[in-house]
């Protein structure tokens, strides 16, 4: 009997081409807006947390000075958040009392100045960024340092000062190679080091610019150039093994204020909640904007069933003349409104998943240009429970939108059908 409803339900969606064709483009519309958009956001959560779990959940980041007094209302963990994206110049921190720490296992320090370099290859003075690193830094956070990886010479050692790293691209346009000489804020520097260029113009997961056009020195180097020793503008501190890092991030800051010198901290671990708090918003904000799409289609749905229902009243009226019961009457229109909605669902879905396909290249290969340009992937993440879901929620509404007229249908009298002209 199943099959034979459903032949008879075909045959009725067959019979009414185009009145079904543009009431299953609005499920199409709907469910394909719901896979794409849902898609593209668990693509984002995916490759945060992607991100985020190479840097590791064990690292802290410290940002010197306190939260601007604007700040101060906030709750402490958004408070943390938002100073560390606006980020500071720079102070003078003891990082000596960090390392005494039990709980912590390494520190390193970045320092970023604007240096006056000249070049075999410049015509003329370039002002450009130069970045300090303390020594062992790279070894103690080689994930956060996942681009530093040399194509020629060496890296840092124990005594040295006035040697420099450079990126594959800024190499070529200072026209020196492993060995040669350029000149720093009127200091002589050796080029120790030439990065492995990064095919998409690659951003480090810690560093900011692109690590091809990098000029690293270490921090030694930049303190003797620019004054202040001992001034920082991050600091990163991995907690030890088994260390409680929101403990150690709390230690840092009362070892730090203790010293006189306050700092903000915030950890990846924070981090990777907020921005899961946020994609998780924004998901629900847009799939409630794609049901509009949805009920929008359901509607279509009802009308075209009502509309059957009254087109074939003589037919329902034969089917109950020869022994159909109310029940199957019921069935038969649930079951062809369903099969409306499970149609839309079907090309709806391979929509969505082309859309959100097409959308996780733009976005990914945005993100790869400019001065922004970064190491950055970025796909669309279809689960299982998606692609079930949207077909089951499409089946489901195809059918409930259906209720109504399958209930007017089944009502029927068998007379005053047959009467029907």
């Amino acid at each position: 009997m199943i099959l034979d409803f459903i032949r008879m339900s075909w045959r009725g969606i067959k019979t009414r081409k185009a009145r079904s064709t543009l009431t299953v483009l609005g499920i199409v519309i709907g469910v394909a807006a719901v896979v794409a958009l849902i898609a593209i956001a668990q693509g984002m959560q995916a490759t945060m947390e992607r991100e985020f779990e190479a840097i590791g959940y064990d690292t802290v980041f410290v940002i010197p000075g306190e939260a601007p007094q604007g700040m101060q209302a906030m709750p402490d963990r958004m408070r943390r958040l938002a100073f560390f994206g606006g980020g500071s110049e720079g102070a003078v921190l003891d990082l000596s009392r960090l390392k005494g720490l039990p709980q912590v296992e390494a520190v390193g320090a970045i320092r970023t100045e604007t240096a006056i370099i000249t070049a075999p290859g410049l015509e003329g003075q370039g002002f450009l960024r130069v970045t300090g690193l303390s020594s062992g830094i790279t070894q103690g956070f080689p994930s956060y340092f996942s681009g530093f990886s040399l194509a020629g010479g060496r890296g840092f050692g124990e005594g040295d000062e006035f040697v420099v790293i450079l990126g594959p691209k800024v190499a070529e346009d200072f026209g020196v190679s492993v060995g040669d000489r350029i000149t720093i804020e009127n200091k002589e520097v050796e080029v120790i080091g030439i990065l492995e260029e990064s095919e998409d113009g690659g951003m480090q997961r810690g560093l900011p610019g692109d690590p091809n056009y990098g000029i690293y020195l270490p921090i030694a180097a930049v303190d003797s150039l620019f004054g202040e020793p001992g001034k920082v503008s991050l600091a990163l501190v991995k907690a030890a093994e088994g260390a409680d890092v929101k403990r150690v991030s709390q230690l840092v800051e009362q070892a730090m204020a203790t010293a006189g010198t306050p700092v903000t901290t915030t950890t990846v671990q924070e981090m990777a909640e907020m921005a899961t708090r946020m994609l998780s918003s924004v998901q629900a904000v847009l799939a409630a904007i794609a049901a509009i799409s949805l009920l929008v289609g359901a509607i279509g749905i009802m009308n075209t069933m009502y509309t059957a229902v009254l087109e074939r009243v003589r037919e329902i009226g034969i089917m109950k003349a020869v022994g159909a019961k109310k029940k199957h009457i019921l069935s038969l229109f649930l079951l062809e409104s369903g099969l409306v909605g499970l149609i839309g669902g079907v090309l709806g879905v391979i929509v969505g998943v082309a859309l959100a396909s097409v959308a996780g290249r733009l976005i990914s290969g945005s993100m790869n240009v400019g001065p922004m340009a970064g190491g950055f992937s970025f796909s669309a993440v279809f689960p299982a429970e998606l692609i079930v879901g949207a077909l089951a929620l499409s089946f489901g509404l195809g059918a409930l939108a259906g209720v109504w007229p399958a209930q007017r249908a089944a009502r029927l009298s068998p007379v005053e059908a047959l009467r029907y002209e």
